[in-house]
């Protein structure tokens, strides 16, 4: 049986007992014509398959392989229309009542399903990096900004910046930007902190220093960099010290007070790595810190020689040894101090004995870009020795191939500049040359105005200066050199007034002063002898006379800064000397009248101080001989009633005088007599010896006569 005729055999009961809805259904739907007729997706499909012309199914036909003929089917088809039409009705409201109840069903599951997948399907994001910001919205920039702000580095930081702050200020989202860029440049400022706590003190300033300027954090920047810098020097300079008391002075317990110091210094790097490669040095200080003090010290004496020993030393220190690092960084300093000796010998133009040294220095990665670089500046300045303009340019474009990440390349802009400019001087200076070649004063002034174009403190102002003053030296002989001939034509005449008046005529700084100079000294002095000289030969026969007071007075009229002046003031003093020693004798022959002992004793000193030379110094010196020994007498008188006035008058005698001698040989006995009248019992026996002993004033020196 058909799939058909099981459907309407499971429909008849319906029909038999219809429910009042279904019934109701039926009557209300009137026959459509089968073209606009709906039917259940099912329906539609089994009636585009193609229906057995005898009724039965396709299988049935097929198995027995008989057709029925075809107007037979005509006929049944007539039979049973109206049989057929009821069940089609009855079939399509049953089929409309289930394809509502099923399109309801297919409906809502559908909104049901469009619903969870919208809700749960996420948009579709936007691509930030490939999006033309000038006609974007302020939405996605600050999106795309925030996306760019959650990776937490600098570089997008500084990108989500830059991509809201663009936003005019008068924005609606210009609020909500501005308080994301004061965010994200503190976050900024906290990377930067972070990196000077990992021990990066360069990259944090340069971290901090990108901060844009119109933020809040960058008002904090400059006194954060400067504390940064306070704290990183005091843990170096802790450092260091602690380090010269290990190796220097030999004492680790200092040097760990200084390390305790570090733990509270305010940076994690030196809090911790640092500290603890401070404790490793300490505990090896021992065994290696003798050994890296001694190579310091050798470092310190300079030379190369030493560093080249200093070097070798250090290298010795094994890699497991706790101040290896220590070592490496000495290795280091002593490469920068061969650096320094090398750089002397470039100053001295001395090229193959700086790559000399250069060479010698240790190949560490801390050295080796600088020695590369300092070959390149050498070999640069080398062709510029020459001091041409094409070896100028040359050193010029050999320096600047060099990139600004090397370590030289502040050096090498600064030889740039300086070469630059000597290639501006040469030019200037050659066109100076080619004027002044010309030879006339006017062509030598211009020469000079055009080398006055060259900059004081150029590299060649030197030179410069030096060609100036040869050119100037050079117009001023030309235009003075005809006022020395008059000068000398007057003064070959004897009119020496006129030739000096002629010769002041060149003024101070001009390039014959000084000749002009020396010839007015000399014709000066030539009158001032002239004039002076009569005087000087009257005051001197004065002398001779002897009439010293007359003869000093007649001197004194030569007035100093006079050619003779320095001749009378010879005369004068040796005049004066003679006047007072006559003086001084007069007075002590005066005083010797007395023949007391103190007068004879006061004439004494006063003819003692007459100079040797005078005209009374022979009599000074038989003078003191007489009073000495007229003295000697007095003091051999009083010996019998005042020994110790008489000892005290001997031993105030001067020396190299007779009397001196004898009163030497007498003062030891009367010493001993004095002594010995000073205890209590006397010696009479010793004291009438010592007595006998005196001689008789009248027997030592007697007086001359009248005196």
């Amino acid at each position: 049986m058909s799939n058909e005729r099981k459907g309407v055999a499971s429909r008849q009961p319906s029909r038999r007992s219809p429910q009042p809805g279904s019934q109701r259904q039926a009557q209300t739907v009137p026959p459509v014509p089968p073209k606009t007729t709906v039917r259940p997706q099912a329906s539609r499909q089994a009636e585009r398959q193609p229906r057995p012309q005898s009724g039965r199914s396709p299988q049935a036909t097929a198995s027995t392989g008989y057709e029925m003929p075809e107007p037979w089917e005509s006929a049944r088809a007539t039979r049973f229309a109206p049989l057929r039409r009821v069940v089609t009705q009855t079939m399509g409201a049953a089929t409309s009542w289930q394809s509502l109840l099923l399109v309801g069903s297919a409906s809502v599951l559908g909104v049901g399903w469009l619903s969870a997948a919208l809700l749960f399907k996420l948009p579709s994001l936007p691509n930030c990096p490939a999006t033309f910001w000038p006609t974007s919205s302020a939405s996605l920039r600050l999106y795309c900004a925030q996306l760019a702000a959650n990776k937490q580095t600098v570089d997008d930081l500084l990108a989500a910046i830059a991509t809201v702050n663009d936003l005019p200020q008068n924005h609606p989202m210009r609020p909500e930007a501005e308080r994301h860029i004061q965010q994200w440049a503190n976050d900024i400022l906290d990377l930067a902190d972070e990196t000077f706590h990992r021990g990066e003190l360069q990259g944090a300033i340069a971290i901090a220093q990108r901060i844009p300027q119109d933020t809040d954090a960058h008002q904090d920047v400059s006194r954060r960099i400067e504390s940064w810098r306070e704290v990183w020097a005091s843990a170096e300079s802790l450092y260091g010290e602690a380090e010269d008391l290990l190796f220097d002075g030999q004492d680790p317990r200092k040097a760990f007070d200084l390390a305790v110091q570090l733990l509270t210094v305010g940076n994690r790097y030196w809090e911790t790595t640092k500290y603890q490669q401070l404790q490793d040095l300490i505990t090896a200080s021992r065994e290696d810190g003798s050994r890296l003090a001694e190579i310091r010290q050798l470092a310190r004496q300079g030379g190369l020689t030493n560093l080249l020993k200093a070097v070798e030393m250090a290298r010795e220190i094994k890699p497991n040894s706790p101040i290896y690092s220590s070592a490496q960084r000495l290795i280091d300093s002593i490469g920068r101090d061969m650096m320094a000796v090398a750089e002397a010998s470039l100053d001295r133009r001395n090229l193959e004995e700086a790559l000399a040294i250069v060479d010698e220095i240790p190949n560490t990665p801390a050295l080796q870009q600088d020695v590369q670089d300092f070959k390149t500046v050498a070999q640069a300045r080398a062709q510029s020795w020459q001091g041409t303009v094409a070896d100028l340019q040359a050193a010029v474009v050999q320096l600047q191939r060099m990139r600004s990440d090397r370590p030289l390349y502040g050096k090498a802009q600064e030889w740039i500049a300086r070469w630059q400019l000597e290639i501006q001087d040469v030019g200037t200076l050659a066109r100076a040359r080619e004027v002044a070649a010309l030879g006339t004063l006017g062509d030598l002034r211009a020469a000079i105005a055009e080398a006055r174009a060259v900059p004081r403190g150029n590299p060649r102002s030197d030179e410069a200066n030096e060609l100036i003053r040869e050119w100037t030296t050079e117009i001023e002989t030309t235009e003075d050199r005809p006022l020395l001939t008059q000068a000398d034509s007057y003064a070959s005449v004897g009119d020496l007034p006129s030739a000096i008046a002629v010769a002041q005529r060149i003024r101070s700084g001009r390039a014959l002063h000084d000749e002009a100079q020396t010839r007015i000294q000399g014709w000066t002095n030539q009158i001032q002898r002239a004039q002076d000289q009569p005087v000087l030969d009257r005051a001197r026969q004065l002398a001779s006379s002897g009439d010293l007071t007359g003869a000093i007075v007649t001197a004194e009229r030569i007035r100093a800064g006079r050619v003779l002046h320095t001749d009378a003031q010879n005369e004068l003093r040796a005049w004066r000397t003679q006047v007072e020693a006559q003086s001084q004798m007069q007075q002590a022959r005066s005083l010797a009248t007395a023949r007391t002992p103190a007068a004879l004793l006061e004439s004494i000193r006063l003819a003692g101080q007459v100079p040797a030379g005078t005209s009374v110094s022979a009599e000074a010196t038989r003078m003191v001989n007489q009073w000495s020994s007229e003295v000697l007498q007095a003091a051999q008188s009083r010996a019998g009633y005042d020994l110790v006035g008489a000892i005290a008058l001997m031993e105030q005698l001067p020396p190299n005088t007779p009397a001196y001698a004898q009163a030497q040989s007498q003062l030891t006995g009367l010493r001993q007599l004095r002594d010995q009248m000073a205890r209590p019992a006397r010696d009479y026996s010793i004291e009438t010896e010592a007595t006998e002993t005196l001689e008789p004033l009248d027997d030592v020196l007697p007086l001359e006569e009248g005196q």
